[in-house]
């Protein structure tokens, strides 16, 4: 059976019913779409999968630029819109999964990016429908928002990676890429 295009974290079915396949990916027991593709929910091998399609453009190892989209409990979900040192825009969607952010244990990922945040990053798998990246050692927020406000936050020397909010002075924490705020946005 196939379903109409399915989305980012959008709801395919539960592991008793399906196995998760490519572009898929399992949280308590449901299963979700990883990438944006066609769901095909196969009943009799009992697997759901994503039919997506990866840009040639994308290899291992190269770095991206993306805006937080998504965070879930267990992944971190980001639209890349830049390759470093690659003219041209692109529109991928890519997920940072918890334990590729950080060497340290991350109980809540929602602690280390807020929704819009620009976020540099590094691919490190490629699957048809998933796109995996991971913001370990030099890697992270480059531009983040106050969840309060909206505003841009600013890295004074004297918080380490705590943020203020430049107009409601909130202090928020990130994981930061070690050039953040020196990247133009893009």
């Amino acid at each position: 059976m196939e379903k109409e295009t399915a989305l980012i974290g959008d709801y395919l079915g539960t592991i008793e019913e399906f196995v998760p396949g490519e572009g898929t990916y399992s949280d308590d027991g449901k299963i979700y779409a990883a990438n944006i593709g066609k769901a095909i929910l196969d009943k009799e091998n009992h697997i759901a999968r994503i039919d997506g399609k990866i840009p040639s453009k994308l290899e291992v190892g190269q770095v991206i630029f993306g805006d937080v989209l998504n965070i879930r409990k267990n992944m971190v979900m980001i639209i890349a819109r830049k390759i470093q040192g690659v003219k041209g825009e692109i529109d991928v969607r890519t997920g940072l999964y918890v334990s590729n952010i950080s060497k340290g244990y991350v109980e809540r990922p929602d602690d280390m990016f807020g929704i819009g945040d620009l976020v540099k990053g590094k691919i490190i798998r490629i699957e048809p429908g998933m796109i995996n990246l991971s913001t370990e050692g030099e890697f992270g927020v480059v531009k983040a928002f106050c969840k309060r406000c909206r505003h841009p936050l600013i890295k004074p020397k004297k918080f380490g990676n705590r943020l203020v909010c430049s107009s409601c002075g909130h202090r928020e924490r990130r994981k930061l890429a070690k050039d953040y705020g020196n990247v133009a946005v893009i």
